[in-house]
């Protein structure tokens, strides 16, 4: 790219803090854990004179919400300081089921035009972000995850549920994506898709997916198949 230089190098010193308090309490029903978060960051230096081909989509969830930087790639990076606080909360049954939550926010001492506005980063000011899971010992798993602001306006929303036995495995996810030219996305999303397989016997899986468009009212995609496997080969059929 005759626009860019051919290397490019920078140097980006950074500094964080972070505090972690977990409290447990026990009783004869469950035990629970809660588990406010807090972290100071800094981060110096300047982006790299490198066009943006890998940091092209950013995605805030409970993984990165304690990072210097949430961008995917060193392309691009947050600078300057930031603050990420918020909390973690879990229950665990001894019947063998199990809830998750984490809630947090990010807040800086400048913005980045580099995050989409759907990404949840824009301005000083992230997106809330709330996670959740839950899942039982006989294979059931619901996650989910989205970003609103202040006004309970959603800019992401997904959510997944599965369900996995011996032989048998069904899962179907609902996501939620407003319309943002930045990732390629000129009108919302809404859509709902079912995916499930079933294990024939020990050579031959069938499987099938669904996916269906509620914003344009119709069926987007469908489709079935036949995997083979043994000691040798792997062949679908689809």
């Amino acid at each position: 790219d005759s626009t860019f230089p051919d290397s490019s190098s920078a140097i980006s010193p950074y500094g964080v803090l972070t505090f972690r308090y977990p409290m447990i309490r026990k009783t004869t029903n469950a035990k629970q854990i809660l588990e406010p978060l807090l972290q100071i960051g800094f981060t110096g230096g300047d982006d790299l004179a490198v066009p943006v081909d890998e940091s092209t989509r950013v995605e805030f969830d409970e993984a990165n919400l304690l990072s210097l930087s949430r961008f995917p790639r060193p392309d691009r990076r947050e600078r300057g300081r930031a603050v990420a606080l918020g909390f973690n909360w879990a229950r665990f049954d001894p019947t063998g089921w199990s809830t998750t939550l984490t809630f947090g926010q990010v807040l800086r001492s400048h913005d980045d035009a580099d995050f989409s506005k759907t990404s949840g980063l824009s301005g000083t000011t992230s997106d809330f972000l709330l996670a959740g899971q839950f899942q039982t010992s006989n294979g059931l798993q619901i996650i989910g995850r989205g970003l609103f602001n202040e006004k309970l306006d959603v800019s992401k929303a997904e959510l997944r549920g599965t369900l996995k036995t011996r032989r048998t495995s069904i899962g179907t996810s609902y996501i939620w994506l407003t319309d943002d030219a930045a990732e390629d996305r000129a009108s919302e999303v809404s859509e709902v898709t079912f995916d499930g397989a079933y294990q024939i016997n020990d050579n031959w899986t069938a499987s099938a997916n669904w996916r269906y468009d509620l914003i344009d009212d119709r069926a987007a995609s469908a489709g079935i198949g036949f995997t083979y496997v043994n000691e040798c080969i792997s062949m679908k059929l689809s």
